[in-house]
């Protein structure tokens, strides 16, 4: 039987085990300098194997890492960028965290962190594939047989859905039983559903007044995310529909075309542009999170929300199959925008609909794509495939 021993450094609750489940030494490589899914993810399954009694190192290239710190993570920054001199200084700093931490498990997220690994002298014993693809070309050298063999440096990899599985396989010839599929996880501990209260302020914060219905979307204004869209969504349902709102919460290149488009469309007094936040508070003052990118990892912005109880609207991309259970927690499309307008009409022509989902949308979330329940996932995964 497992007991549990509280952490007075840490404040950490750590379970203890036998010696064939001792806790692991788990060494993260991974990117959290800049504000997007990815980041969020790798201080996520940190934060989660720490809850879950394992001795954490996080190398990474920045950001925010007070709250892992404070768990008792150990977090050591250096450069991820592919220019020679960042290289060099990666390989030096990720070989003195393999010295000093000596990890059992050590979990890449990214064709960088995984090169510096490798260069250390570590084979990273796991790459987690945060898209359906790798990224693209990166440099001169990075075309043909050169990318194939530098991008999988792992001997094993996860991925998010089956389009990455079947990708890693057919594009880098990676054998099929060296690839596991599993999903981000959302802290269901800080996305939670908001009291009347919160979510009387929130919407208040963003103009919104009883009897409206907010269309939220939140990401970064990138051409694959297609943020134009809920400015056309805006424009063709506010005839008829004057108790829409829409709030674009996000930072970009496209920025100003998003602007532009807006006041082309003339709907600037139901659209408002919003710049980076904590989403925390969009989506306690939302009614409907739209999604409508073209290819997506697996949409974390997509499960934080439904974890608060807000319904989504996205595309048949990357995790969709997985969190949207037609009516009951959202509602899925094609990733053109004449699919995702036409599904967004629909949806949005019965709002009582939508809020008579709330409930239903947090139960099927927390009891399926929990933080806890990602990071015991991902170290049973360790402990099956042990390097011997």
């Amino acid at each position: 039987m497992h007991s549990l021993v509280s952490s007075a450094a840490t404040g950490v609750t750590v379970a203890g085990h036998g010696d064939h489940e001792r806790p692991l030494r788990i060494l993260q490589v991974g990117p959290t300098a800049y504000r997007g899914g990815v980041t969020t993810a790798v201080l996520m399954l940190a934060k989660g194997l720490r809850q879950e009694g394992h001795e954490v190192m996080l190398v990474t290239d920045g950001g925010d890492t007070r709250e892992l710190e404070a768990l008792g993570v150990q977090c050591r920054v250096t450069k991820l960028s592919q220019k020679p001199l960042a290289i060099a200084r990666g390989i030096i700093d990720t070989r003195r965290a393999l010295r000093d931490f000596r990890p059992d498990v050590v979990h890449v997220h990214g064709r960088a962190p995984s090169l510096r690994s490798h260069l250390s002298g570590r084979r990273p014993d796991w790459f987690t594939l945060h898209s359906t693809h790798l990224t693209e070309r990166v440099g001169w050298m990075d075309a043909g047989a050169v990318r194939r063999a530098l991008s999988p440096l792992a001997r094993r990899f996860f991925v998010l859905d089956e389009s990455a599985r079947e990708y890693l396989q057919h594009a880098m010839g990676i054998e099929n039983e060296r690839v596991e599929v599993v999903f981000n996880g959302v802290d269901c501990d800080r996305y939670r559903v908001p009291t009347e209260r919160e979510r009387r302020i929130a919407r208040a914060q963003f103009g919104v007044r009883d009897g409206q219905t907010l269309v939220l979307f939140v990401g970064r204004l990138h051409a694959w995310k297609q943020p134009q869209a809920i400015v056309e969504l805006a424009r063709r349902t506010r005839a008829g529909h004057d108790q829409l709102r829409f709030a674009i919460v996000g930072e970009g290149e496209l920025e100003a075309s998003v602007r532009d488009a807006i006041a082309a469309a003339g709907v600037e007094d139901i659209c408002t542009m919003h710049g980076w936040m904590d989403p925390l508070e969009a989506y306690f003052a939302a009614d409907l999170l739209v999604m409508p990118s073209l290819h997506e990892g697996f949409g974390l912005v997509a499960v934080e929300a439904m974890a608060t109880g807000c319904p989504v609207l996205r595309s048949r991309t990357g995790g969709s199959d997985r969190m949207i259970v037609e009516g009951r927690t959202g509602f899925c499309c094609g990733t053109d925008v004449e699919s995702f307008i036409l599904a967004g009409q629909q949806v949005l022509a019965e709002p009582r609909k939508l809020a008579a989902m709330r409930t239903d949308v947090r139960e099927w979330v927390a009891s399926r794509l929990s933080l806890r329940a990602q990071a015991r996932t991902v170290v049973d995964h360790y402990r099956r495939h042990w390097p011997r």
